[in-house]
């Protein structure tokens, strides 16, 4: 299930930010918007912006922030919910960044760059819009073994559609190994370059909300519905009551570990 590009569209977006913002992405929004500090930067590019869940928390650090995602429906929410004055907002493939070179004096990106096809590219288009001695701050998720969510959650989709269903070159993981990410920046002619691991604890209400969030929230909504609609809840049915098995439920907490870069120009 190899693709060029993992699309967010149709209903996935609101699935998403409904039932995976809070679970999944806002613990790890606020880690890194904490890492900024108090100070104010003057222009800030956010790109893979999404929902905005980091969004929400970085305008106030920024005189000017650029929030950008390549999903034009991602975008749509986090503008409604978002509404700073101080955002431009823009539909930018991280791969192709048409902004001024040496303009901004930080960029950073949650969860995005793993998803890009050509990650060298991504990080040149970077590295070409970024003033010199100025900051990339992002993260990627580490091994799945480490994300509970996650690793229960393609073992059952496996087991009805007979296949890995993450992508293997741009999916959630892909930048799993810190030291290929390090050799990756060093490349790009990144220095100072810091790598943390981050741990959290995801919590949601119940593994139904979660199973449904998972299913309906990600792109392999869209392989489903292609292949059988009727697969997408025979797989949350299942899904739910593996995640109570080896989760817990009413809530449901998930283990979750990503990595995060710092990086100098």
């Amino acid at each position: 299930m190899e693709t060029n590009q993992i699309t967010f569209s149709g209903s996935i977006p609101q699935a998403y930010e409904e039932y995976l913002g809070p679970f999944l992405f806002e613990p790890f929004a606020l880690d890194m918007v904490q890492r900024l500090g108090n100070n104010k930067v003057g222009h800030v590019l956010e790109l893979a912006c999404g929902t905005g869940r980091v969004t929400q928390h970085l305008h106030a650090h920024a005189a000017v922030l650029t929030a950008t995602d390549i999903n034009p429906e991602m975008l749509t929410i986090a503008r409604a919910k978002v509404p700073a004055d101080n955002i431009l907002w823009d539909v930018v493939d991280m791969a192709d960044i048409n902004y001024r070179e040496d303009f901004f004096d930080l960029v950073v990106c949650q969860f995005g760059l793993m998803l890009v096809p050509d990650k060298s590219k991504a990080l040149a288009e970077i590295s070409k819009v970024l003033k010199k001695d100025s900051r990339l701050l992002f993260n990627v998720w580490g091994d799945i073994k480490d994300n509970g969510i996650w690793a229960i959650g393609m073992k059952v989709i496996g087991s009805f559609i007979g296949e890995n269903p993450v992508p293997q070159n741009i999916g959630p993981f892909s930048m799993k190994d810190e030291n290929e990410t390090l050799q990756l920046l060093e490349r790009s002619g990144f220095r100072d370059i810091q790598v943390h691991p981050v741990k959290k604890t995801g919590m949601i209400e119940s593994a139904t909300v979660a199973a449904k969030g998972f299913i309906e929230g990600l792109p392999i909504a869209k392989i489903l519905m292609q292949r059988d609609p009727s697969l997408i809840y025979k797989i949350e049915e299942a899904l739910a009551k593996e995640l109570t098995e080896q989760l817990g439920d009413k809530p449901m907490h998930s283990p979750l570990q990503a990595w995060v870069f710092e990086a100098v120009k």
